[in-house]
């Protein structure tokens, strides 16, 4: 039996080394019929969710973050919306891409192709979003992830994330971690977690062959002792609904709105991250622009 989804947050007891590991089989699953994504494209955006849920974990609570992946590859792109309450959602330009298996793997890379990586904070408290484009160093998404901590949040990370597609194209496993230091750490410290890490299983088997989150934590501090200080259920969730979708037809303006009633009679919109659709009946969109 698989694990339930879920993400756990842990330390060593000297602080220097933290790290987060989740399983995401159910919310990826859940995604992958969604937005009906080929095998390929589902390996894409269940990296990227997951890789979201991973970063939104290390927000303060009220903060949100957006991945936005934009390539030359037949993909095209990738954007997920997570929060620090596990929460995620996203979707991918082209859900039909599949390419042909690259070193017994899905190509994710080949999918996503070259181009950049936006990843955007959100914080109440501030005028404007936090915003950091770099380039795509691999499609992979687990290198881009480490690439931007790196680079823009100065904090050396291994970002391992994994996601298994049946030939039915479900998806059997998928989850991810990662592991950061911290000031302070020692060389003997870095040396056996970049070990650790070498030597690791890929995410995808481990969560494939029963591990929970704490177990594959465990598997990749191996020698550390690492202390659990949180469990976060993840889900996909989607803030869409009516009200916002009316507020979508009413920017649209009365002209638009009044063609539509000409050459449809109704609209019907579909939300791009979970897929949901609204149908708005004509009388309705007559009151959108009251006389």
């Amino acid at each position: 039996m698989l694990p339930s989804d879920l993400l756990v947050k842990a330390t060593t007891a000297d602080k220097t080394v933290r790290a987060l590991t989740a399983v995401t089989t159910a919310l990826v699953d859940e995604a992958r019929g969604r937005h009906q994504t080929a095998p390929t494209a589902s390996a894409a955006l269940g990296r990227a969710l997951t890789a979201g849920l991973l970063l939104g974990a290390m927000l303060r609570e009220d903060e949100k973050l957006s991945l936005q992946f934009l390539g030359n590859g037949p993909l095209r792109g990738i954007l997920v919306d997570a929060n620090a309450q596990g929460e995620v959602r996203g979707f991918v330009y082209h859900p039909r891409t599949h390419l042909p298996i690259r070193r017994g793997k899905l190509d994710v890379g080949g999918a996503v192709g070259a181009g950049t990586l936006t990843v955007i904070r959100t914080q109440p408290w501030a005028k404007e979003p936090y915003r950091s484009i770099l380039p795509i160093v691999s499609g992979e998404i687990g290198s881009d992830i480490a690439h931007y901590l790196l680079n823009s949040e100065q904090i050396p990370s291994a970002v391992s994330l994994g996601v298994f597609v049946q030939p039915d194209e479900t998806v059997a496993a998928a989850g991810g971690f990662v592991v950061q230091v911290m000031p302070g750490v020692s060389t003997e410290t870095i040396a056996q977690l970049e070990a650790n890490v070498a030597q690791a299983r890929p995410v995808s088997q481990l969560v494939r062959e029963g591990a929970t989150p704490q177990e594959i934590l465990t598997h990749v501090l191996d020698g550390f002792g690492p202390t659990v200080v949180a469990e976060l259920p993840v889900r996909f969730t989607c803030r869409c609904n009516r009200e916002r979708v009316l507020g979508v037809l009413v920017a649209l303006g009365r002209a638009e709105v009044a063609d539509l009633l000409v050459t449809e009679g109704q609209v019907t919109v579909t939300c791009e991250f979970c897929g949901k659709q609204y149908t708005v009946e004509r009388t309705e969109l007559e009151t959108l622009f009251p006389a």
